[in-house]
């Protein structure tokens, strides 16, 4: 830890506790202070860099993990700006089929409106 550091005392339930103590020797996290503050930093980091905006928290895999290291390796693309395109395209698909759904729809609804009612049908 770099610098001075002020202790805290904070209230927690205990599960939370026990969530906090399953973490300890994973990572490089000694006790439930490395744990707490590994979560702090997160949250600080993980917050929106302009008014306005949101945050979106994506757990991974593993072998998404390992993909996107190498796409940083190769490309620079850091997790976050994958995840950013990949929200993007996704949006950009799913307007793409709702334009042409209602294309569909005005078609089938104009042939509707012109198509002549058979006297067969109608009895």
């Amino acid at each position: 830890m770099s610098g001075q550091s002020t202790l805290t005392s904070i209230r927690l339930d205990a599960d939370t506790l026990q969530g906090l103590d399953m973490l300890i020797g994973q990572n490089g996290l000694n006790n439930r202070s490395d744990v707490i503050r590994l979560a702090i930093q997160q949250l600080l980091h993980g917050q929106p860099k302009l008014p306005g905006m949101k945050s979106v928290r994506v757990p991974i895999g593993r072998q998404m993990e390992l993909q996107l290291a190498s796409l940083y390796e190769l490309f620079a693309v850091t997790h976050e700006q994958a995840a950013s395109e990949g929200l993007q395209l996704y949006i950009d698909k799913k307007v793409e089929q709702l334009g042409l759904q209602n294309i569909l729809n005005d078609a089938v609804a104009e042939a509707r409106v012109t198509t002549q009612p058979s006297k067969e049908y109608h009895e």
